[in-house]
């Protein structure tokens, strides 16, 4: 399967709205060392494959699946 890039722009909202998610509760709650480490790295997972899903849609060349 081949995502649309009405599929991929869907996934991009998503993303954004969950790395929002994160960075909030970084700055708003008192959250133990290992807790903010792990928000944290996911965190930065999403914004890679934010990134690269925004390449892909600029570049023309949407995600194959399976």
């Amino acid at each position: 399967m081949i995502l649309s890039f009405k599929d991929v722009q869907f996934i991009v909202e998503a993303l954004e709205f969950q790395i929002e998610a994160y960075q909030k509760r970084l700055n708003d709650e008192n959250l133990d060392e290992d807790a903010a480490s792990d928000i944290g790295n996911d965190c930065g997972f999403l914004e890679a494959l934010r990134h690269d899903l925004v390449k892909a849609i600029k570049d023309g060349n949407l995600p194959k699946i399976g």
